[in-house]
């Protein structure tokens, strides 16, 4: 098993990029998952209804799913947080 905690981009569908801190892990047979948080305030409404992305790490990159989109938790002062399963390679 494997895990990479530190900075990360997401990318939407709509060719947004978005600035996260990853928490993931990859297991003995390649799946990976794990948690995006985000700090930044202004992207949430965006956040709430993502449901796949790609997420790079440095040069590498991975796709994910998010296969429940109620999952989130945002306080006034915490970011917010999802979790993602990859579908493919990690990306770290």
């Amino acid at each position: 098993m494997s895990t990479y905690k530190g900075r990360a981009t997401l990318w939407l569908p709509d060719g947004r990029q978005l600035d996260a801190n990853a928490d993931l892990s990859k297991d003995t047979v390649g799946s990976w998952r794990g948690t995006l948080a985000f700090h930044d305030e202004e992207h949430i409404p965006v956040l709430v209804n993502v449901r796949d992305g790609v997420l790079h790490v440095g040069e590498n990159y991975g796709d994910f799913v998010r296969p429940d989109t109620s999952d989130w938790a945002a306080t006034p002062r915490g970011p917010f947080r999802m979790r993602i399963e990859g579908n493919g390679d990690a990306p770290f």
